[in-house]
């Protein structure tokens, strides 16, 4: 049998085939899918997660075939892979009682300050255009009803 090596491709085709089959699994079993010209609320989960599963089996394929580099942990990004999953946090435990302004400039700040060679000033800069783009575009052009300013500071 071949030693079969772990490299970055078949890493991330197993990952995304994972998550795939997950949310293609979990709306399947628990939401109506409906029909194509009536969809329900699991049909877009559904496919969704099966073109995710299928890209990570063709991804995870193509890492198999190649197998010249193995994933070393040396070069991993972990300031990135802290950062960007605590944004996330922040803001869902920031939406509701500070409001979407601060939960966006703290998802923000994390997301850029995660970037290597990303300056304070820049990352300060960045997240207030973003955030003021989001608050334009989701406040005021699609009207939804995202809180500006959270109970906290009401």
């Amino acid at each position: 049998m071949q030693n079969l090596k772990l490299n970055a491709d078949m890493a991330a085709g197993l990952l995304f085939a994972g998550f795939g089959a997950w949310f293609a699994a979990s709306a399947f079993s628990g939401l109506a899918l409906g029909t194509t010209f009536r969809m329900g609320p699991g049909f877009f989960p559904a496919a969704v997660g099966l073109l995710l599963l299928v890209f990570g089996v063709v991804i995870a394929i193509k890492g198999w075939r190649v197998q010249n580099e193995t994933v070393s942990l040396e070069n991993v990004p972990w300031r990135a892979l802290i950062l960007f999953p605590l944004g996330l946090l922040l803001f869902g435990l920031a939406m509701r009682p500070l409001g979407l302004v601060i939960a966006l400039l703290g998802l923000c700040l994390c997301a850029s300050m995660a970037v290597k060679g990303m300056t304070p000033i820049r990352s300060v800069a960045l997240s207030a255009a973003v955030t003021a783009v989001c608050v334009g575009i989701f406040s005021f052009g699609l009207d939804i009803g995202l809180p500006l300013l959270g109970d906290w500071l009401r």
